[in-house]
């Protein structure tokens, strides 16, 4: 129980990192460093047979990374949303 708790503290501390990254930075590849590594993690993982390869251990690796890629889109979006306001802003005031 207790190493599911730390599994969730861990999770959401590289969530709203993911966030910041996603949200703030320029370059579109910075956001994908975590998703990209955490899909690594997850076949080293399965080749390794640290968890054998079946369908009930398959699964939340499968929603971890689909919501961490999930996550770096809504970014990237969130962040060309943002710079189109302040550019729309920037359009306003020189008229």
């Amino acid at each position: 129980m207790f190493d599911l708790a730390i599994g969730f503290a861990i999770a959401g501390i590289l969530m709203i990192c993911e966030y910041y990254i996603c949200t703030r930075l320029k370059n579109p590849i910075w956001g994908g460093i975590i998703p990209v590594l955490i899909l690594i993690g997850t076949i080293w993982i399965f080749v390794t047979g640290k968890v054998p390869l079946e369908l009930k251990t398959v699964f939340p690796f499968i929603i971890c990374n689909s919501i961490f890629f999930g996550e770096w889109d809504n970014g990237r979006k969130k962040y060309l949303e943002r710079k189109k306001t302040e550019m729309d802003k920037m359009k306003a005031k020189d008229i």
